[in-house]
């Protein structure tokens, strides 16, 4: 019993790399993820077809996959062109950790993409022609009309999209971070103990996604109340 409390002590001193693991990127995926939606919306030449394009490569393979691919892309990358331009950096100077933040972010903006594209697209047709029609440009339709009424589908949506972001942060150790599950494993190394260390990461990540759920359904509540009054 001491030994599982041990562990799950040591699991939450790693909460916060965890949290930074998920928040970082669905931050990054909501900025470009908002942008990407857009122009598939819009049908923006090129930009369109390279979004699309974009996201069915990253939504099509699987998070740990795509994880290795990516490694591999960035720190070839990274020492090509260190070499072409003579440059005093090598992948080698690149922190597992900011590697992770990079390619769960790539991942991340995919997902979210596609997660504000519904929500958008949920916005009554009828309406953004009414907008239209009276002389809106399509930057007001969008903040008047298009965003207020699609945030209160989109939160829910969103959250399930940061849920899932957060169990992937269980995937970094294939990069060489110290996570959650690689920090409390260390400790159950020296013992064998590998079950309560995972009862530990389990009750954990449980948790976790039951504070975030709560904190989604409060979210959405309060956004609903302010949209329709």
């Amino acid at each position: 019993m001491n030994f599982f409390i041990h562990e799950l002590w040591t699991g939450v001193t790693f909460i916060p790399i965890t949290l930074l693991l998920a928040f970082v990127p669905m931050l990054t995926g909501l900025i470009f993820g908002s942008l990407f939606a857009i122009f598939k919306i819009q049908k923006v030449r090129i930009l369109n077809e390279l979004t699309h394009f974009y996201i069915l490569i990253f939504r099509s393979m699987p998070i740990v996959l795509t994880l290795l691919i990516m490694y591999f892309v960035i720190i070839y990358g990274v020492d090509w062109i260190s070499g072409l331009l003579n440059l005093q950096i090598t992948s080698g100077d690149i922190p597992p950790l900011a590697l992770a933040l990079i390619i769960l972010s790539l991942i991340s903006i995919a997902f979210t993409a596609e997660s504000i594209r519904a929500a958008l697209q949920s916005v009554s047709q009828g309406q953004i022609e009414a907008a239209y029609s009276v002389g809106m440009k399509t930057r007001t339709v969008y903040r008047r009309i298009i965003f207020p009424q699609a945030l209160p589908v989109a939160i829910p949506i969103l959250g399930s999209t940061f849920i899932g972001l957060l169990q992937g942060t269980a995937l970094v150790y294939m990069l060489g971070v110290t996570d959650l599950i690689t920090g409390v494993k260390i400790e159950a190394n020296a013992n064998y103990r590998y079950l309560e260390a995972y009862i530990a990461i389990a009750i954990i990540y449980w948790l976790l996604t039951i504070i975030i759920e709560q904190g989604i359904r409060l979210l959405s509540k309060r956004v609903h109340s302010f949209t329709e009054g």
